[in-house]
């Protein structure tokens, strides 16, 4: 007889080994985005736990995001959210390879074009100046997740073109194979309904659907602001963790 995937003998409850098998088998594909998960009665068969096991282990998936669960149609997986430390300072490329996912674009123009005034203003130039405008579609895994526009300034002491930069081009990497040593960077986030052009850009059928809008100033090891980005994602395909540690030693 085959071992089943949960141990009664082990010290981690078996809501928790459910909750993890079904986890692991989401995240390698075994269940597809838009699957439905076995009923409760095969999950009960097939793994030999009890129905309020199972109910617990798609609850907790439910609750992380990893599955819905529909009425008359069972437990639905959904696309899995990118996850982005809010206090590490990387590109969109790093932040996918770090986590082993496969990054891509789609570079819509690459402009040379007069700074509208809050472009100007983060990037510390005055509004009479031009800046490269760099829009991209951002892809994870072969699927668009964001709209980027990136803006660098045009006094760097290179040329920027559209035939710079292809499906695996990393902005980053192109500024500092020309020399420039990125530093820092100043990031806000926040909620937005998505505007006409985002649903088109994104497939988003929803008329009124929240994207992750991140303003992004990025600075060089003189902290000279060199590109300012403006930054949608999908809001059911992205989020951001935080580790907050205690600096007053109270409670």
């Amino acid at each position: 007889m085959a071992q089943r995937p949960v141990d009664r003998d082990s010290e981690s409850p078996l809501y928790y080994q459910l909750y993890s098998v079904l986890k692991r088998r989401i995240v390698d594909g075994v269940y597809s985005v838009g699957d439905v998960l076995p009923s409760e009665s095969d999950m009960i068969k097939e793994f030999g736990v009890s129905r309020i096991t199972v109910r617990r282990a798609l609850s907790d998936l439910e609750a992380d995001g990893y599955i819905e669960k529909r009425k008359g149609k069972g437990s639905i997986v959904m696309r899995m959210r990118l996850e982005r430390p809010l206090t590490v300072f990387n590109s969109f490329s790093g932040d996918a390879l770090s986590r082993g996912d496969r990054p891509g674009s789609i570079v819509l123009s690459l402009t040379r074009e007069q700074a509208s005034a809050h472009v100007a203003e983060k990037l510390g130039i005055s509004p009479s100046e031009d800046v490269f405008a760099l829009i991209r579609l951002r892809l994870l895994n072969g699927r668009i997740v964001a709209l980027h526009k990136s803006y660098v300034r045009t006094d760097l002491g290179f040329e920027m073109a559209q035939d710079d930069f292809g499906e695996d081009t990393s902005l980053y990497a192109f500024l500092e194979g020309h020399g420039i040593v990125l530093d820092s960077a100043d990031e806000t986030v926040e909620a937005r309904l998505a505007t006409s052009e985002l649903r088109r850009y994104l497939f988003i059928d929803e008329q009124y659907c929240a994207v992750v809008y991140k303003e992004r100033v990025t600075y060089d090891a003189r902290q000279v602001p060199v590109e300012f980005s403006e930054n949608s994602y999908r809001g059911d395909q992205y989020k951001y963790s935080i580790h907050i540690v205690n600096v007053t030693g109270g409670k």
